[in-house]
This record gives C-alpha cells, sequence and structure tokens, in this order.
C-alpha cells in the first residue's frame, strides 16, 4: 500500500482497500500491476477475484503527487520515462505505461480486455467466456461496443464545461445504454448480459457503471429515463454488485468521487482525458477547422459500430437501434 497523503477521515477503507490490502502483504510470481481507481484495472480485477487466483497486487500511480490536492491525487500523467524510473519491473511488463498488466512468471500480457481473455485460458476456476465462435465474438464485440459508444460517451458528458455539449453527450450515452440493453438476455433468463451466466461483458461494463452511478450522478446530476432499457440495467446492477468477484474490487465511494474531480472540471491530463479534451474542444470550434486523427477515429469507430450492430442483429434475428 502506498503512503496515504491528506487523507479525509470520512475515507473509509471498503471492500476494494481491503482486497487491495490483503493482495499487496505477500510476494508472489504473479503479480497484477494496477491503480484502486482505475476503471481498466478493475476489469481484470474482477476476473482474477472470480477465478480464484493467487496474485500479488503491485500498486502504480501514473501521476503526480500534490500534497495540497485530497489524497495527494491529481490526474496529471507521468511520462513513461518517469514511470520506468519509478516502475522499472511494471515497464518491462507494459512498455507503453498504461494500466493494467500481469506479470505470471515471466508471462507478460497487457489491455484489459485481452487481459480477461488471458486470465480465463491461463488459471484454473469457473469459465466465464462462453463456448463457441459466436458466443465468443459476442463477448468481444459488447465489450468493445462499451468502450467505443458507452464509456466514451459518458466520458466526453462528465468533462464537457459546455452545458449544450454535455447535454448533447448525455442523450448519445443514453442511446448507447438502450442499444446495450437491446442485447442483453431477459431478465426471465437471469439477470446478467447473457442471463444466469456471469460473463466478461459484465465485466467490462461494471466498473464503468460503477463510476457511472457513483461519479456521473456526483457530479452532473445524472439520472436514467424511465423506459424498459434502463430498468432493465438497474436488475443487472443490482446483481452484479453483490456478486463477491466485483463486491470485493468496490472501493470507498467518497475517495472515488473525489478522485475524478479533475475530470469533472476538464484539468485531466492522463491519455484519456487528453483524448476527450481534443474531441471537445473540435467540437466546440464546429466546422471553422478539419477534424484531427483522433476524431476521424472516433467516427470510424461509431461508423463501424453501428454496421456491426446491424450484422449481429441479423445473427441473432432482432431489430438493431443505432
Amino acid at each position: 500500500m502506498q503512503p496515504r497523503i491528506n487523507y479525509p477521515a470520512e475515507w473509509i477503507d471498503a471492500e476494494g482497500e481491503l482486497t487491495i490490502e490483503k493482495r499487496s502483504s505477500k510476494q508472489l510470481p504473479m503479480k497484477f500491476y494496477g491503480s484502486w481507481f482505475c476503471p481498466f484495472v478493475q476489469r481484470p480485477w474482477i476476473a482474477l477475484e472470480e477465478k480464484g487466483v493467487d496474485y500479488q497486487w503491485v500498486e502504480i500511480n501514473p501521476y503526480e503527487v500534490d500534497p495540497k490536492e485530497l489524497g495527494g491525487y491529481t490526474k496529471k500523467a507521468l511520462s513513461v520515462e518517469e514511470k520506468g524510473k519509478k516502475y522499472p519491473e511494471f515497464i518491462k511488463t507494459v512498455p507503453n505505461g498504461l494500466i493494467p498488466g500481469i506479470d505470471n512468471g515471466g508471462e507478460r500480457v497487457f489491455d484489459s480486455l485481452y487481459l480477461m481473455e488471458y486470465i480465463d485460458e491461463a488459471f484454473d476456476g469457473p469459465r466465464y467466456m462462453p463456448k463457441g465462435a459466436l458466443q465468443k465474438w459476442r463477448q468481444r464485440y459488447w465489450s468493445r461496443f462499451i468502450d467505443d459508444q458507452l464509456q466514451r460517451n459518458y466520458y466526453a458528458m462528465l468533462m464537457a464545461q459546455d452545458p449544450t455539449a454535455q447535454e448533447d453527450y448525455r442523450q448519445r450515452f443514453y442511446q448507447a445504454c438502450r442499444q446495450f440493453a437491446r442485447e442483453m438476455e431477459p431478465i426471465s433468463e437471469g439477470p446478467f448480459f447473457l442471463g444466469s451466466d456471469f460473463s466478461m461483458v459484465d465485466m467490462s461494463l461494471a466498473p464503468f457503471w460503477q463510476r457511472i452511478l457513483w461519479v456521473g450522478t456526483h457530479y452532473r446530476g445524472l439520472t436514467f429515463p424511465e423506459e424498459e432499457a434502463f430498468k432493465r440495467l438497474d436488475q443487472w446492477w443490482e446483481a452484479v454488485a453483490k456478486r463477491p468477484s466485483v463486491a470485493r474490487t468496490l472501493v470507498c465511494k467518497p475517495r472515488l468521487q473525489s478522485s475524478y474531480r479533475h475530470y469533472a472540471t476538464n484539468l485531466a491530463t492522463s491519455n484519456y482525458g487528453r483524448l476527450v479534451q481534443k474531441v471537445l474542444a473540435e467540437r466546440s470550434q464546429g466546422s471553422t477547422s478539419s477534424p484531427s486523427t483522433n476524431t476521424v477515429l472516433l467516427l470510424a469507430s461509431c461508423l463501424a459500430t453501428s454496421i456491426l450492430t446491424l450484422a449481429a442483429a441479423r445473427a441473432w434475428n432482432r431489430p438493431a437501434v443505432l
């Protein structure tokens, strides 16, 4: 555990902090490099807990520390070179310096979605990737949809300072939620994405939905339309949050909320924060400038998602919502 700086008394350790403390207490050949606040880290963290893997948590702080800030937390990113000096073994595992990463006795793997698949294959325990090529494709596609559509529009809403832009991205986020909910099995089959089976898609969304509920409501007063899609997502979250593997990763709520204040004020300089800032800046400029490569890639991702959604709908005999 790293030293606690400017740490308020109301930040009481939750199950997530207790899990980190327990998993940090001894040296093991299976090392998991992560940060307590990061949703991308939480994905494979849930997977490790779900599989019952004996791992060592190695805390990585990818940001500058400022004692004047609550917890010392900033979103001012360290360079890869700075991370390499501070965490040399981590950079050997993750050369680009972006958490999370795993060093499993010399097998070095990174990227949250690939890590979840690796964990399912590499370790004993209950399998969360279904059998069959089509079902595996659905897991990968809808996990990527969460990144490309659902959480990306949420973060744009969170970081936008202009009320009109906030509302625009809020509506885009709602539409992505509706689209995702339509792909979930009916609640009569079970609460999870696949019904009764807990899967990689559930792990992919859970960390972001936690932040949507805890951070989005805190900083943006986020509420949800009274529609069946959002009722289904409520039922999903109620079951997911109670699952032991997820519950063991839920950290102190006010501590997590505080760590996102620089996102809410658009002062974050993390890699992801910079990408969102670039998109927001170009939106405010309107048509006065040509779109950047990042914006073109974002639009291409949205188009590809729409095309693949149509294909998925045809494969499953369901109407597509774009």
